[in-house]
């Protein structure tokens, strides 16, 4: 069987900063999985990926696909012959899968039922450029990107990316894989850099090096890395040292083929300007990296990433200054004029900047902010005095000119002004903090209030649009529940700081906020129980990231009496290792038929009456659960162990007791008996979920 080299390189318009990665994954997988499909492992393809194109490549792939054997089976003995002849049923069948009846014989499948006709017959395999051939355009459709574009006519109108196609290369060593998309026939030639580069036949042994002749380097790791080599190479050049932005720098990789630093700088008068304030204005606006000086000051010196090498780079330097140097005047501007206003009297101008449709205005939701951490402010582990004058103060920036103009700036701003207007360090340090975690892997914050406001936000965030119908749905999240969700159990969960809330508490004081309001909306039971259930989805999704057993989580959830969330998840790593032990197996699996028999009998709540005991098992299991009820320690540790010295009594009373005996009232005591040590265990946690 011949092998040969595969490619296949799909060239577009530019694909946003973010996307390409996820599509020239899942296109390398795509590829990959159709081969496994139909016999052949090539081992993982090496996947390349720029603004302008996803490729695709393996180094050796067969040409043909391997012959296989097909085991055919046809009706049973009894049905294929009479008196020793064949029956219609049995030349249909031959006939029906081309095969002369002599080919078959009567082989036993197995499965004790007799006989059957059957046959093996040897399919040829394909050609491999016609497999792909055939498979390319529903990968290509099926490619992961948030939006797709049409922009043909006719029959390849269906047809749909993200950006227009440009160029399609396939092929198998010297062939060419024929199918067309989008009106565009798939063929060998590639296009270079868009300035530097040329069109030609790509090469198909080493396409990665035809590209780096044609000044495309379409290895994303290795583009990522000569970005960052080159910074720092810079950074020593200015004699500064490079502020590190992961982020940015995933974000510049993707949007150059052909990566060239330079060096510029802006005007030292806007060093007088909060420190943030240039940085987020180079990296948000500019995709341009920050500098300090060897001190730790704030440097005017930063770096682009341009996409050319140009003879001339002190005229792309100058471009950037000028734009740079422009924004920064803006900013100045506003960081001047907007201390004429303090945080407080800007408060009033919340009540003009909607929230959201049908939820009111900001100056609606900060009054319940504060009125939330004013009302729990001690298990929320903050000073009532300075929780709520953050949470009052803390969206008053949002009015601002310098937020307005540069949003990514909300919250650092208003620490800024808050310091000048001569808050307390506390209350300026909740501003800065109170949106964090904005990400999954975010740090947390850490101050206190700050962590009070978030929790305090998200909550009423995800209770106000479950109200208005705005769940998100499996492939769309357009307001950032999921994130809100998160974010508020990262808030929760984290022992550092403890909240001695559960997250039901936390839900109905927050919908407490909006009904005592009575400005907009009234949140209903129904609606915290709904976002409830979201927010368990999200937790029990997230029981990798403690590493703990999804089960304990979900047992640890569902205890009768609630617990603050840092406890739950405390709990559920006892229970992760409680679960494995032979003495965690044995209660719960007694808990697993107590739920059970409970739920069959329709178990009322009857009193337990330790006159009708007629068995000692009976007697032994009522003294324990009364023992351990009394000797119950606060630690969640103790109780686990404690409960665990049931088992030998559990164990003994179902193998000597009759549960559902025919004398109805001993039934009926019995399965009291039950309830009552079930709901024991059900205190801590949900043991019948492990």
């Amino acid at each position: 069987m011949g092998m040969a080299p595969l490619l296949i390189e799909i060239g577009c318009q530019e694909l946003p900063a973010g996307v390409a990665p996820r599509m020239a994954r899942a296109l390398g997988e795509a590829v990959r999985a159709l081969l496994a499909e139909h016999g052949m492992a090539c081992g993982e393809p090496r996947v390349g990926v720029t603004p302008r194109r996803l490729l695709v490549h393996m180094e050796q792939c067969p040409l043909i696909q391997p012959d296989r054997e097909e085991a055919l089976w046809g009706p049973p003995e009894r049905i294929a012959f009479a008196d020793g002849a064949p029956t219609r049923a049995a030349l249909g069948f031959a006939r029906k899968v081309g095969l002369p009846l002599d080919a078959f014989t009567l082989a036993d499948k197995g499965d004790g039922k007799g006989r059957y006709l059957h046959a093996t017959r040897t399919i040829r395999g394909r050609r491999v450029r016609d497999i792909l051939g055939e498979a390319m355009p529903a990968i290509i459709r099926r490619l992961p990107s948030p939006k797709q574009m049409r922009w043909c006519v006719g029959e390849a109108r269906k047809d749909t990316f993200i950006r227009p196609i440009c160029w399609i290369v396939a092929r198998l060593g010297e062939e060419v894989i024929p199918f067309s998309y989008a009106g565009v026939q798939s063929g060998r030639r590639s296009v270079g850099h868009r300035v530097h580069g040329a069109a030609g036949e790509i090469d198909v042994h080493d396409p990665f090096a035809w590209l780096e002749d044609q000044y495309v380097c379409a290895d994303r790791d290795v583009r990522r890395a000569r970005i960052h080599r080159q910074l720092r190479a810079a950074a020593d050049r200015a004699g500064v040292v490079l502020v590190e932005d992961e982020a940015l720098l995933d974000e510049v990789t993707d949007l150059v083929e052909w990566p060239v630093v330079v060096t510029a700088r802006y005007e030292a008068r806007y060093l007088t300007l909060p420190r943030e304030v240039s940085r987020i204005e180079l990296k948000a606006h500019q995709r341009c990296f920050s500098s300090v000086e060897q001190d730790g000051r704030v440097s005017p010196v930063f770096f682009a990433v341009a996409n050319i090498e140009s003879s001339k780079p002190e005229l792309v330097a100058r471009g950037n200054e000028r734009v740079v140097n422009a924004r920064l005047a803006d900013a100045m501007f506003y960081f001047e004029r907007d201390p004429k206003q303090t945080l407080e009297q800007r408060v009033a101008l919340l009540s003009d900047v909607v929230f959201q449709d049908g939820l009111g205005m900001v100056g609606d939701q900060v009054r319940r902010m504060r009125g939330f951490v004013l009302d729990n402010a001690d298990a929320l582990g903050v000073d009532a005095n300075a929780a709520q004058r953050a949470a009052y103060l803390c969206k008053s920036d949002l009015t601002t000119g310098l937020v307005g103009e540069f949003p990514e700036l909300q919250g650092y701003m208003g620490s800024v002004y808050a310091t000048l207007d001569g808050e307390s360090e506390a209350v300026a340090r909740a501003i800065a903090q109170h949106y964090a975690p904005v990400g999954a892997e975010d740090a947390l914050p850490d101050n206190a209030i700050a962590r009070a406001i978030g929790i305090a936000e998200r909550a009423d965030k995800l209770l106000g649009y479950f109200h208005l119908g705005r769940v998100p749905t499996a492939s769309a999240d357009p307001f950032g529940l999921r994130r809100a969700a998160i974010g508020l159990i990262r808030l929760l969960a984290d022992e550092a700081m403890p909240v001695r809330m559960s997250v039901r508490e936390v839900l109905d004081e927050a919908a407490k906020q909006w009904n005592e309001q009575r400005v907009t909306i009234a949140i209903s039971d129904e609606t915290c129980s709904r976002v409830l259930a979201f927010i368990h989805e999200r937790l029990l999704g997230m029981a990798e990231h403690w590493q703990v057993r999804r089960q304990a989580l979900d047992a640890s959830w569902h205890a009768a009496e609630a617990k603050p969330l840092f406890e739950q998840l405390r709990l559920a790593r006892l229970l992760s290792d409680f679960g494995r032990s032979d003495v965690g197996q044995a209660v719960v699996a007694a808990n697993k038929r107590i739920a059970n028999i409970l739920k069959k009998a329709d178990a009322s709540d009857a009193p337990v009456d330790p006159a009708l005991f007629v068995d000692e098992a009976e007697r032994a299991l009522w003294q324990a659960l009364n023992r351990v009820s009394e000797e119950m320690p606060e630690a969640i540790e103790g109780q686990l162990a404690c409960l665990a010295t049931l088992r030998e009594p559990v164990d003994r009373f179902f193998d000597q007791v009759m549960v559902m005996a025919d004398d109805v009232p001993l039934r009926t005591n019995r399965l009291a008996l039950l309830r009552r040590l079930y709901d024991q265990f059900l205190r801590l946690a949900d043991l019948s979920r492990l």
